[in-house]
């Protein structure tokens, strides 16, 4: 398993509720690619779809969602999973809140991945990086603190600061010489998806 499957191994360990076989289906979905999977309806697919049907325990998810509801404000990916459904609460309800709560998971290690990946390459080629909050117009208070913070391998906080988060690692590069002076003479970031 290559590196960047390490860090979603490593959290797939804390969940509770689903098999070992289920959990390597899981790397195996996130590998070869969430939407080509769906599409393909391949094996990996088929076995990641019946985890939706059961319930599970995040422990870091159920962290958050204390952090997130003392707080009173969610990140926008949080939209339906703000409130834990009730055991009288309907079962299409309660269905639709775990499928959601596992999109979310999927999404979360699928960052967790690629977050890893960056962070990798960018300590093989020297590169320093800083953790940079998306300008979407939905600031996350609890990312705040963190934008602009910089980060090196090994380093205790990365992105996904937590589910849902959308910072990323940035690389800061050093402007080419001929453009040290000017208006363009500030230090460069850039992205890494």
């Amino acid at each position: 398993m290559s590196k960047s499957f390490d860090a979603v191994a490593l959290a797939l360990d804390s969940i509770q509720g689903f098999s070992d076989d289920e959990r390597e289906a899981v790397v195996e979905f996130l590998k070869i690619g969430r939407a080509r999977a769906a599409a393909a309806r391949t094996a990996p697919a088929a076995a990641v779809t019946v985890l939706a049907d059961r319930v599970f325990t995040w422990p870091e998810f159920d962290r958050w969602q204390a952090i997130f509801a003392e707080r009173g404000t969610f990140p926008a990916r949080w939209d339906g999973l703000q409130v834990v459904p009730a055991p009288q609460t309907s079962l299409a309800a309660r269905a639709a809140y775990r499928l959601r709560k596992l999109d979310l998971l999927f999404e979360w290690l699928d960052t967790l991945r690629r977050g890893a990946t960056a962070l990798g390459h960018y300590t093989r080629q020297g590169i320093r990086a800083r953790i940079v909050q998306q300008e979407d117009g939905l600031r996350c208070a609890v990312c705040e603190s963190f934008n602009g913070h910089e980060v090196g391998h090994g380093g205790d906080t990365v992105p996904p600061i937590h589910p849902g988060c959308r910072c990323v690692l940035m690389a800061v590069t050093a402007a080419p010489h001929d453009e040290r002076t000017g208006p363009h003479a500030r230090r460069r970031l850039r992205a890494s998806f």
